[in-house]
């Protein structure tokens, strides 16, 4: 019976050690970083596949292909929607091409309004993508310009939430060659920046809590999966703007950190309470438990439904780990306590000290591991 007493009481001892354990191993089972960007989908159909791939240079476009120059300007973007993954933008695409491009858009009779569409446009009924004129304007050396309108809600394909709250923002305007006709094997319309391209944003590029970093401007050639009744497989031109932004990191830390590094180091600190006192110690990791629910909850107030933890899930399920092992140390700090003969209450005190102090250093040592490891292995 005494055996057993040690065991039990052995095992009351390293659980709080196992507990922290088991936070570092959910950063290796659940901290796995997705990839930003999948170029391609490998789930295919007959063999069809899609794939997004970045477009050759211009100096290896075949004679038999055309090429469109475009470029991109947004006046605004506005009403970000993280949980949805959507926000607003105002602004115009302009496109430029020759003769020899006028000629296959005439003999197709693809119009203006036919020309290019808006890839990741939302909520279409309650947007704008038009063309100033309703003719292409000419230029000098039989060249054309037109250019369009667009005000539209759109869908954020890149955005990333492994570092959240300290990620980075990139929200994309996305736009294509639409007419089929442009984009068969043997009559394929490219679209390359225009060399006079800048100003990728006006004075209200500004994003509300996020700090503006810059603006890329590529092309790509989006494969579909279906031949959609037709004897080809569409690839069409694709031009991407992508404006990036940076969340304020004194903001983040402030509004989402310094709240939980607060009420975990009341937890930390609990053990500095008398042993004697169970009522109360055991109130605190209880009552610290309940904060942390509610700091997460509203924390994920404003994200969408992710497959992974971001980085600061990765900190509160460490913390939830040390507020329970703090209750168990409690509830066998206690137990030992009341259980001690009066002449041993001083014996029980000191080896309750020890293993609160033990407690202490390896929950402090086990949250900055999972701090670091999370934020170095997520990108």
């Amino acid at each position: 019976m005494t055996g057993l007493r040690l065991s039990a009481a052995a095992a009351w001892r390293l659980l709080p050690v196992a507990l922290i354990g088991l936070a570092i191993l959910s950063l290796w089972l659940g901290g796995d970083p997705q990839p930003i960007r999948v170029y391609e989908d490998q789930i295919s159909l007959n063999d069809l596949a899609e794939a997004v791939e970045p477009q050759p240079d211009i100096s290896q476009v075949r004679d038999d292909q055309h090429v469109m120059y475009y470029g991109i300007h947004v006046d605004k973007v506005y009403e970000l929607s993280r949980q949805s993954r959507t926000f607003s933008a105002d602004g115009y695409i302009w496109v430029e091409w020759d003769a020899e491009t006028q000629r296959l858009m005439e003999e197709k009779q693809i119009s203006p309004a036919r020309l290019i569409r808006l890839v990741n446009q939302i909520e279409s009924w309650d947007s704008t993508f038009e063309p100033v004129t309703e003719q292409p304007v000419p230029l000098s050396a039989g060249r054309f310009y037109q250019r369009y309108r667009f005000s539209s809600r759109f869908y954020d394909d890149e955005i990333n939430f492994h570092r959240d709250p300290f990620d980075s923002l990139t929200l994309p305007v996305v736009a294509e060659v639409a007419a089929d006709a442009m984009s068969q094997k043997y009559q394929q319309t490219l679209l390359y920046p225009h060399h006079q391209q800048n100003g990728f944003l006006g004075l209200s590029g500004d994003l509300s809590g996020y700090q503006l970093q810059g603006a890329v401007l590529n092309s790509y050639l989006h494969t579909y999966p279906s031949r959609f009744g037709s004897w080809y497989q569409p690839v069409q031109s694709q031009a991407r703007l992508e404006i990036i932004y940076q969340s304020d990191y004194w903001s983040a830390f402030v509004n989402w950190v310094l709240p939980l590094i607060i009420v975990m180091s009341v937890v930390l600190l609990s053990p500095a309470v008398a042993g004697s006192l169970g009522d109360v110690r055991l109130a605190i990791p209880s009552t610290a438990l309940l904060t942390l629910i509610f700091l997460q909850q509203a924390y994920h107030d404003d994200l969408p439904s992710l497959p992974y933890l971001t980085f600061l899930d990765q900190l509160f399920a460490c913390s939830y780990l040390i507020a329970m092992g703090l209750f168990a140390l409690f509830t066998w700090g206690t137990n030992v306590y009341t259980k001690a003969a009066e002449d041993e209450k001083e014996a029980a005190m000191a080896r309750i000290d020890r293993v609160d102090f033990v407690f202490q250093c390896v929950s402090i040592a086990g949250f900055s591991v999972v701090a670091i490891m999370t934020w170095t292995s997520t990108h």
